[in-house]
């Protein structure tokens, strides 16, 4: 917002000047244009007449200039201060808060937090909360899988899993798993389980499959996705969950 009592007297002439100028200018133009002549003519009687008060304003400086001066700084001026000292003045945004230990009177600033800050605060927050979440899934993964691949492949699933649900690549050149006695719908729920509970587009975790599952590496693409809540004729071992927290509070795990 621009304060008016800031403005130097001296500009103040001037600005009236170009705005009369202006005025008449473009009073020409209008002329112009009802006397029936094109838009360039009336553009250069604008420009025309412009120049001719410029040099008007030139020569009364140059000749009245000390007239001039005394009637603006007579009653032009101070009109003008008048008009903006009544003008509300720009409100103060800093906040202010008092330390317990201080007097009515004494008060610190608060300063503002910075946008890095903010950003450094919703981050943690973030991770806090997506690894709780993690933990949650980790303790099913375990409790599902622990019977059918090895303790290196849990641990590496695991690892998988949390790049999964941090939206990270999965590590370069890991050693894809190969679970025993599970059949490709029973990882195929289990990918369905994980892409549910964490809310992500099933579309995605169809390439997590393939790199995590050796058994479903030389599948289509499609034939996981279309598979991927569809439920079988017969008993599977990992059957979808719909809700994962309540299925482990069942199990009082």
């Amino acid at each position: 917002m621009i304060d008016y009592r800031k403005i130097n007297i001296d500009i103040i002439p001037i600005i009236l000047a170009s705005i009369a100028a202006i005025t008449v200018s473009a009073f020409a133009r209008r002329i112009i244009l009802e006397m029936g002549y094109d838009t360039g003519t009336a553009n250069l009687a604008f420009l025309i007449t412009l120049g001719i008060c410029v040099v008007a304003y030139l020569v009364i400086a140059v000749i009245f200039g000390h007239l001039t001066a005394k009637v603006f700084n007579t009653w032009i001026i101070p009109l003008f201060l008048f008009i903006a000292k009544l003008l509300p003045k720009k409100k103060e945004t800093t906040l202010q808060v008092i330390e317990d230990n201080d007097t009515p009177n004494e008060k610190e600033e608060i300063p503002k937090q910075s946008t890095e800050s903010i950003r450094q605060n919703y981050t943690k927050l973030y991770i806090e909360k997506q690894t709780a979440k993690i933990n949650l899934f980790l303790k099913y993964s375990q409790w599902t899988m622990v019977s059918y691949i090895t303790l290196d492949e849990m641990l590496l699933l695991d690892e998988c899993i949390r790049c999964y649900a941090f939206e990270e690549s999965l590590p370069e050149g890991i050693i894809t798993i190969s679970p025993i006695k599970l059949k490709n719908p029973d990882m195929f729920h289990f990918g369905w389980n994980m892409t549910n509970y964490f809310g992500f587009p099933k579309h995605d975790v169809v390439p997590w499959l393939q790199q995590v599952f050796t058994e479903l590496q030389e599948l289509e693409y499609s034939t996981i996705y279309g598979k991927l809540g569809h439920t079988p004729t017969g008993k599977q071992t990992i059957p979808i969950i719909d809700d994962i927290p309540k299925y482990l509070a069942e199990l009082n795990i």
